[in-house]
């Protein structure tokens, strides 16, 4: 990304991926091919410090006995995703509509496509 983005502005990004639509509404993401190639578009916050400081203190577990911390990344980037993500738009994609965040149940996304949002959007930030 070319220029600063400021923490209260929101951004897009994009990547490419194939897309599969069950019978029963089910919506598959994996990797693109050249017969089944689509763009997805993510409308995102900036790198807003409350947002990633309070995604890391929520995703981390102290060990009881050994006193470490680590860190639960599957609940780091479900964290990260829900609130840093604003809506998705399937840019060539005719029988999806734009997704507004807020209104998706995160616990019901695969965990490598939100893995792969965050990833994308940290590198962007």
């Amino acid at each position: 990304m070319n220029g600063i983005i400021y923490e209260n502005d929101l951004f897009g990004f994009e990547f490419d991926c194939s897309i599969q639509q069950r019978e029963n509404g089910l919506v598959v993401f994996g990797k693109s091919t050249d017969d089944n190639k689509h763009i997805v578009k993510f409308l995102a916050t900036g790198p807003r410090f409350d947002i990633i400081s309070k995604a890391f203190e929520d995703a981390t577990y102290i060990n009881h006995i050994t006193g470490e911390p680590f860190v639960r990344t599957s609940i780091l980037y479900r964290l990260l995703f829900s609130q840093a993500i604003k809506k998705i738009d399937f840019v060539d994609y005719e029988s999806l509509d734009s997704i507004e965040v807020s209104k998706v149940d995160i616990n019901n996304l695969n965990y490598n496509l939100v893995k792969l949002i965050c990833k994308k959007w940290l590198g962007e930030v």
